[in-house]
């Protein structure tokens, strides 16, 4: 089953496999009416809609059926360099295949996708943050160990 690009009748999907991928990290989604899913509504509408510089691939949602993976990329700006003149590259994120299809190459297909549309649009450095159930289908797809460690800040919001 080769992956298609989302429309917005995939949003309530696209938001339960956002789901399952926090659950998969270990932090509870909380109930059907928790508020991070209403933003996530309109911020998958606004990125399937209004965007260029995103694609949202899945695989399977048939009409009345579930999806069974799903994908993001979109566009980073930095500061151009000699390799990277433009200061583009890519990011990948959001990748999930649902609990009961996984182990049939959905994810893969999913990532192969996505690096051909970043492709496409001249972008050849693309970066991604794995998890360990993840990390070997990226490493299978030639992703690497970045040159530069990651780092986290998190900050309190003012009140």
């Amino acid at each position: 089953m080769q992956p298609r690009h989302a429309t917005p009748a995939d949003v309530p999907e696209l938001i339960r496999l956002r789901a399952v991928a926090l659950a998969s990290l270990g932090t509870d989604p909380g109930p059907p009416d928790s508020a991070w899913r209403e933003v996530a509504d309109g911020w998958f509408r606004e990125r399937l809609t209004g965007r260029p510089d995103v694609a949202c691939l899945v695989v399977g949602g048939a009409p009345g059926e579930p999806l069974l993976a799903t994908g993001m990329a979109w566009v980073t700006y930095h500061l151009p360099s000699p390799r990277w003149t433009d200061g583009r590259r890519g990011y990948l994120d959001a990748i999930v295949t649902d609990e009961a299809a996984r182990g049939r190459g959905h994810g893969r297909r999913i990532v192969d996708g996505l690096v051909g549309w970043l492709n496409g649009i001249g972008i050849h450095y693309v970066q991604l943050h794995a998890s360990s159930d993840g990390e070997p289908v990226y490493r299978a797809a030639g992703f690497v160990t970045g040159a530069y460690p990651g780092m986290d800040l998190f900050t309190t919001p003012a009140t």
